[in-house]
């Protein structure tokens, strides 16, 4: 009988004790008497890479430098979307396109980011690599940053 009553203690109490141990009621980390207490560095923001001229010398660049591949596709209209790494010098080491419309447009848009400089990403003060998106809008087969509809003359 004793026996029994014992299994059944230890059935009930052992899991409420390993959960308290989980959550922390008031056991602690065995780590932290031996060790101290753990310290956890939090790392400064990113300041993210930025184009010389802001989103509409983006684009103005991009308008200068990308050329519509010649047999204009007519009814093509989308976005191609060109994810690049920039570099601690902000220049583009790769670019990648993510959302193609024909092989010549991703082609050219790749051609384009590639030649793009960039204000470098910062943590704290220390230049870093980052991550960055383009988008190029085309409508009617051609590069258009506007919203409005492209008429064709």
């Amino acid at each position: 009988m004793n026996r029994y009553l014992l299994v059944l203690i230890f059935a009930l109490v052992l899991p409420h004790a390993a959960h308290a141990q989980f959550f922390d009621f008031g056991f602690g980390d065995p780590f932290d008497d031996f060790f101290g207490p753990r310290r956890v560095e939090q790392q400064q923001p990113v300041e993210k890479a930025q184009f010389k001229g802001g989103k509409e010398g983006m684009n103005d660049f991009i308008e200068k430098n990308y050329k519509n591949p010649s047999p204009r596709i007519q009814g093509l209209e989308g976005e191609i979307l060109v994810y690049c790494l920039i570099s601690e010098k902000g220049k583009v080491e790769e670019a990648k396109v993510s959302r193609g419309l024909s092989p010549a447009y991703d082609k050219e848009a790749v051609r384009v980011v590639k030649k793009m400089k960039f204000k470098p990403a910062k943590q704290g003060k220390k230049k870093v690599k980052s991550r960055y998106q383009i988008s190029f809008p085309v409508r009617k087969g051609r590069l258009s940053f506007n919203t409005l509809p492209t008429v064709d003359v």
